[in-house]
């Protein structure tokens, strides 16, 4: 059995590319002592947020003090993440006491709510079946960030080209909050 301590567990360093705001992760769980899951304990200052990404296996998400946000979407099949053309989107308050699972594969953010503080632990499968391999060998999952889908689109390696178009999801993120009551 092994046991850790959200509240002093070893603080990671963020990419800044890949959250709107002021952002501590803490790493409690991942390849070093678990198995099987990564489980991180996230804070979010004042309305800070993820940028959009996805990841490959699904994400269990429990808040622990706060009120966010977790959204969700799809692409049009005709578009791509800079257009900001989505369609079925769902956006929900997250509050303590509400546990949220996130598809693999499914385009999505979380957050604070926009002037408050939010935190959550974060769980998910450190590691994805890798069918196309002969061997079915598994393989760590990984988690696509909007700047990397962003840079994939436009060919590109011109950082700060791709954090503008970031930056201007994040925008439509914000106001589509905004409107959600």
């Amino acid at each position: 059995m092994i046991s850790k301590d959200l509240y002093y567990s070893q603080e990671t360093t963020i990419n800044p590319l890949y959250f709107d705001g002021k952002v501590k992760i803490r790493e409690i769980f991942n390849e070093n002592n678990s198995s099987d899951q990564e489980v991180y304990f996230v804070e979010f200052s004042d309305g800070a947020l993820t940028t959009v990404h996805y990841h490959e296996t699904e994400q269990i998400l429990i808040p622990l003090y706060g009120n966010g946000v977790v959204g969700q979407f799809n692409l049009r099949s005709s578009t791509n993440l800079i257009e900001l053309q989505w369609e079925d989107y769902q956006f929900k308050k997250l509050k303590v006491g509400e546990i949220v699972i996130i598809p693999p594969h499914i385009l999505h953010f979380h957050g604070a709510i926009s002037g408050q503080n939010f935190s959550h632990v974060a769980i998910r499968k450190l590691y994805v079946s890798s069918d196309a391999s002969p061997s079915n060998k598994s393989r760590k999952s990984q988690t696509k960030w909007a700047f990397d889908i962003i840079a994939q689109d436009l060919k590109s390696e011109d950082k700060m080209s791709v954090a503008e178009k970031v930056s201007i999801v994040s925008k439509k993120v914000r106001e589509i909050i905004s409107q959600t009551k």
